[in-house]
């Protein structure tokens, strides 16, 4: 392993798996430094569920490396490719499940192909910062050993913005006026469970579910994780019957529930931590542990109240809490809510984004409209490269779901899909100037938009490809409804959209 890289990128999580592919695939010599001993940081570690859209309204607006990966993962047998929601409300216009083995063997794989160099087991000890100047860090290992590297660029996707923190740059923790931020969740999945008497349940019981929908194969995937896939968020009878009861204690008012990748599996997003900064190690403690106790009374409460959990068992927990939000770092730009819920623009563009605000309650256990907020912008946004570049520090690009952004804003593009289009553009950006050997404040936008474009990015809309994504997207809809008449939980109002 070298000393002297010309990219380095710091975090392994999907931000910066892209950023290292991007970097690779324009032929930086590229180093990739992870904290545990696998790719995937939350989508991995933390036992998130299907990748969120790539999409909005059909539209598919995350493309290029993040799409090749997906391709991969669909050939190796490790996801569905992206699957369309018949309704968006909660979910987002299409979900991609996806196998955490496949992804961390895959990531994997992709960054070898691409020349990427990859450190496990390291934690950030210091980074050489001078005159607001960052050149190198050094690396610490369980046992002490000490690994000093230098690079032109380096790329922070710690999520957290540590690489900055540390030169000493700005940051604001959570909203600009309270510092609340979105809470955290322990994350986890259950075996043995009779899906379609689950279905069944979801069918009958409509109006006690906050959101539900079908949700529809748009391509060919391997057979073995063919099921009957749906997402639900309610049970708020049994929910409140097992809280009287004494059975269920965890922070929300709802359980929602969807499929794991394979079948008779279950994936729950159904436990809330409130108020824990998941930047303090102490407070980061106390989270897991509130979590872990959470995953406990749910998994006991589906298998007690709820239709086809009565055999099932807990078969994977995260070995970390999924953080939402911490830090966010100020930027020579930082993008708003307005920025995103009007559809913006921005000249210099290197990613767009398109997920609903997606704000989920700081304080309390209610959902949407009570303390949580979900906003569908009027159209996709983009996200600027200044938002990329911090406001003081030279040497540094931000990737993933750190870059320079309100809370409010950060709700839209913190999710899977929007942080795989940042970091592709993170590495781009990094492997361009460290060829000019040009700082990234100083580098024209304009040549890093060129390499984007070229690797099949997508920063502009082409109106000729969205108007036949779409079609296409309606009729395959069209389709399902058809073949599945009267077995779908989708609400009739919702169904009568994909009516010509």
């Amino acid at each position: 392993m070298k000393q002297i890289y010309d990219v380095i990128v710091v975090g392994g999580g999907p931000a910066g798996i892209m950023a290292a592919m991007a970097s690779g695939k324009l032929g930086a010599d590229t180093l990739l430094i992870e904290k545990n001993g696998f790719l995937g940081g939350a989508a991995t570690a933390s036992v998130l569920g299907p990748i969120s859209p790539f999409h909005y309204k059909d539209e598919q607006v995350i493309n290029g490396i993040p799409q090749d990966f997906m391709d991969r993962m669909v050939k190796e047998a490790g996801s569905t490719g992206h699957m369309k929601t018949l309704d968006p409300y909660g979910s987002g216009d299409s979900l991609g499940f996806y196998d955490r083995e496949k992804y961390k063997y895959v990531a994997v794989e992709m960054l070898k192909e691409f020349g990427v160099d990859i450190l496990y087991h390291s934690m950030i000890d210091s980074v050489d910062c001078d005159n607001f100047k960052l050149t190198g860090l050094t690396t610490v290992s369980k046992g002490g050993d000490r690994l000093h590297f230098s690079a032109h660029v380096i790329v922070d996707a710690t999520g957290d913005g540590d690489i900055a923190v540390r030169c000493g740059e700005n940051y604001c923790i959570g909203d600009p006026v309270d510092h609340k931020f979105s809470p955290s969740s322990a994350m986890f999945e259950m075996a043995n469970v009779d899906t379609e008497k689950v279905f069944r349940y979801i069918q009958e019981n409509q109006d006690d579910f906050e959101f539900l929908s079908d949700i529809v194969p748009m391509r060919e995937f391997d057979d073995r994780l063919k099921q009957h896939y749906f997402v639900g968020q309610g049970f708020k009878k049994l929910v409140k019957k097992a809280v009287e009861a004494g059975d269920l204690e965890f922070g929300r008012d709802s359980v929602i529930v969807l499929n794991g990748i394979h079948p008779n599996t279950m994936h729950f997003n159904a436990t809330r931590i409130c108020g824990l900064d998941a930047t303090d190690v102490v407070k980061r403690t106390e989270s897991e542990i509130d979590g872990r106790r959470q995953i406990n009374s749910v998994s006991e409460f589906m298998i007690k109240y709820v239709p086809g959990f009565e055999n099932a068992f807990v078969s994977v927990t995260n070995a970390e809490i999924g953080v939402r939000e911490t830090r966010h770092i100020e930027g020579m730009y930082t993008l708003t809510g307005m920025d995103v819920y009007e559809g913006r623009k921005f000249e210099d563009v290197v990613s767009r984004g398109y997920f609903p605000i997606d704000l989920h309650n700081p304080d309390g256990k209610e959902g949407y409209g009570n303390g949580g907020v979900w906003k569908v912008p009027k159209d996709t946004y983009d996200i600027p490269y200044r938002c990329l570049i911090p406001k003081h520090i030279d040497g540094l690009i931000l990737s993933g779901r750190c870059i320079s952004g309100t809370s409010e804003a950060h709700g839209s593009y913190r999710t899977q899909g929007g942080i795989m289009g940042i970091g592709q553009a993170s590495g781009i950006a990094a492997a361009v100037c460290a060829k000019n050997h040009i700082q990234p404040r100083e580098q024209e936008v304009k040549e890093i938009q060129e390499e984007l474009i070229r690797i099949g990015a997508s920063v502009y809309r082409d109106e000729e490809k969205t108007k036949a994504e779409k079609a296409r997207a309606r009729k395959i809809a069209q389709e399902y409804i058809k073949e599945h008449e009267g077995n779908l939980i989708t609400l009739p109002e919702i169904l009568k959209e994909y009516e010509d």
